[in-house]
């Protein structure tokens, strides 16, 4: 954790060395997320994305973009015997995200751009729950698990992906997909478990 502070904090006085030709966008956005176990079908959450970006020109129309964003997805699934007995699963995850993107704008015309980007990001979980609500014969009851306190699943992540995006008058429309490099779970018998997510966002630059 201590290492990540001080990655995170060294490039924050990066960006602040380079904020007099940096431009700053705000972005936020839908979150779709599905992560494969083994050889079964993925299981899919929904959830949202906000953040900053710093756009440094590099060349040309290149340019390197980190940011900083969180993210959060959700999912539920639910069982149901009638009046006998019920229940539902609640998952839910918060993360930090730190993407440090490439990307190449061509120009449409005097306020209008199209560009494409990829590259890295670094994802670290804040947290990660499964809230648990039974009821069986009128009787209910609920609990809560943490997947990170037995320290069997990963909080961190390495995703590889990109996308593409037109930016007019200031405001950008982008659409994008990640894949996860890493196993989201641990240990020598652990079943191989990707995520992946689509994200589409909107944005504005200052």
């Amino acid at each position: 954790m201590k290492k990540i502070l001080s990655t995170l904090l060294a490039a924050s006085l990066m960006l602040l060395g380079t904020q007099a030709f940096a431009q700053i966008s705000v972005n936020a956005g839908y979150l779709n997320s599905s992560i494969k176990v083994g050889s079964g079908d993925p299981s899919n959450a929904n959830g949202a994305f906000a953040g900053v970006s710093f756009n440094v020109p590099l060349f040309g129309g290149l340019a390197i973009a980190p940011g900083v964003y969180y993210s959060m997805i959700t999912s539920k699934n639910t069982a149901n015997l009638g009046s006998i007995a019920s229940g539902s699963g609640t998952f839910m995850e918060h993360a930090i995200n730190v993407p440090a993107y490439l990307n190449y704008n061509i120009a449409l015309n005097r306020d209008t751009n199209f560009f494409i980007f990829g590259g890295p990001t670094l994802q670290y979980g804040l947290a990660s729950t499964v809230k648990y609500d039974g009821n069986v014969l009128g009787i209910s009851g609920s609990t809560t698990s943490d997947n990170y306190k037995n320290d069997n699943y990963n909080r961190m992540n390495l995703y590889l992906g990109g996308g593409i995006g037109i930016n007019a008058g200031g405001y950008m429309v982008t659409v994008g997909y990640d894949y996860g490099m890493m196993n989201q779970y641990k240990g020598d018998n652990a079943p191989s478990a990707h995520r992946s997510n689509i994200k589409i966002g909107v944005g504005y630059n200052f």
